[in-house]
C-alpha cells in the first residue's frame, strides 16, 4: 500500500483506500468529498440567511425612499449600510448555488472552484460587504457624537457631503476587497496562483494560521487591526453619547421635580413691580418682563413647559396699545402649570 501526503484533504477524495493510505497537510473544515458544505445545518440555513439578507436590504431601500424623514444624512448613511448587508445576502446565496450544483460530487470540483475567478470574486464581495459594512457603522457612530455630544462644534454633512463621505467609504472597501487578486505577486503562492482567497471552500481569507500563508500580514493588518480600531471608536462614541444624554437627565428630572413641588401657586405681579422678573426667574425657570409699553413678554430659559400669563399680549399672538391693558386689568396672573 502506497502513503501518499497531498496539499488538502479533498484531493484524497480521488483516490480510495485499496489505492493509498492518503494524509494532507491542509484539512478542509467545511467541505467533504460530497458536498461543499458537509453538515446540513449550515447547507440549509444559509438559504434563509442569504434571501432573508437580500430581502432586508431591498425593504430598507424602499421604504427609506418612500419615508421621509428630516435626518437626510443619517438617512443616507442607513441606505449605504443596507446595500453593503445586501452584498453579503449576494455572497450566501452564491455559495449555497454552488453547494446545490455540485452536491454528491463537489471534490471532481474543488480545484477549478478554488483557484477559479468566480471563487476570487465572491470571496472579494463577501470581504467588501464586511467592511464597508463596519465603515459605514463607524461613520453613523461619528455623525451621531457630533450631533449630539458636540452640537455646536462645527457644522454638520450636507446631503452631497454624505453622499460623498459614503463613496469615499465604497471606494476603500473595494480596494481592500480587490486588491488580493488584481495580480500581485505578494498574494500568489510559488506557483503564480492566487491563494488569498482559495485557502477555503467558501473563498474566505482565512490567512490566520501557523503557516503564514501568502498575504497573512494583510489579513492582520485589515482583519485585527483596522476592524479593532473601528470597533473601539464605535465604543467610545456611544459611551460619550450615553455620558453625555445621562448628564443632561439628570438636572431636567430635578427640575421637574421642583416644578412639581410649586404646582398649584398662583403668583400675582403687580404692573412696575421689580421683584416680578426674580419671582418668575425662581419659581418657573422662566423671564417675564413689562416694557414702556405694558406690554407683556415671556421667555422660559431651557424650553421647560410654558407660563399662561393672564391677558397677556403674547397668548393671543397680537399686541395691544398700552391704554387697553391697564384698563382690562390692574395685575397680571401668572399661574405655574
Amino acid at each position: 500500500m502506497l502513503c501518499r501526503t497531498l496539499d488538502t484533504n479533498m484531493m484524497c477524495c480521488h483516490l480510495t483506500k485499496e489505492d493509498a493510505d492518503c494524509t494532507s497537510t491542509i484539512v478542509e473544515s467545511f467541505a467533504s468529498c460530497e458536498n461543499l458544505l458537509r453538515n446540513p445545518a449550515p447547507r440549509y440555513s444559509i438559504w434563509a440567511i442569504g434571501v432573508l439578507s437580500l430581502l432586508g436590504a431591498v425593504c430598507v431601500l424602499v421604504l427609506r425612499h418612500f419615508i421621509k424623514e428630516k435626518n437626510v444624512v443619517q438617512i443616507i448613511m442607513l441606505m449605504h449600510l443596507a446595500m453593503a448587508d445586501g452584498l453579503m445576502g449576494v455572497y450566501l446565496i452564491t455559495i449555497a448555488v454552488i453547494d446545490r450544483l455540485w452536491s454528491g460530487n463537489y471534490y471532481f470540483h474543488d480545484f477549478q472552484w478554488r483557484f477559479g475567478l468566480p471563487c476570487q470574486i465572491t470571496g472579494a464581495i463577501s470581504v467588501l460587504s464586511s467592511e464597508v459594512s463596519a465603515m459605514m457603522l463607524t461613520l453613523i457612530s461619528a455623525d451621531r457624537l457630533k450631533n449630539i455630544v458636540f452640537p455646536y462644534r462645527g457644522r454638520g454633512l450636507t446631503r452631497r457631503q454624505a453622499h460623498i463621505v459614503c463613496i469615499a467609504v465604497w471606494v476603500i472597501g473595494f480596494v481592500i476587497a480587490f486588491l488580493p487578486i488584481s495580480g500581485i505577486h505578494y498574494f500568489n503562492d510559488p506557483l503564480g496562483r492566487p491563494v488569498f482567497y482559495s485557502r477555503s471552500v467558501v473563498c474566505l481569507p482565512l490567512q490566520l494560521s501557523a503557516r503564514f500563508p501568502p498575504g497573512w500580514e494583510y489579513s492582520v493588518a485589515i482583519f485585527v487591526g483596522l476592524n479593532f480600531l473601528l470597533i473601539i471608536f464605535m465604543i467610545v462614541a456611544y459611551v460619550a453619547i450615553f455620558l453625555k444624554s445621562f448628564l443632561q437627565s439628570a438636572p431636567r428630572a430635578q427640575r421637574n421635580q421642583q416644578r412639581d413641588q410649586g404646582k398649584g401657586q398662583i403668583i400675582h405681579c403687580q404692573k412696575g413691580d421689580s421683584s416680578c422678573k426674580e419671582v418668575c426667574l425662581h419659581h418657573f425657570y422662566g423671564l417675564c418682563l413689562l416694557d414702556a409699553d405694558h406690554s407683556v413678554w415671556h421667555q422660559v430659559l431651557g424650553g421647560e413647559g410654558f407660563l399662561p400669563v393672564r391677558r397677556s399680549p403674547c397668548l393671543d399672538g397680537r399686541f395691544r396699545p398700552a391704554n387697553q391693558l391697564s384698563s382690562e386689568s390692574d395685575h397680571i396672573h401668572i399661574i405655574n402649570p
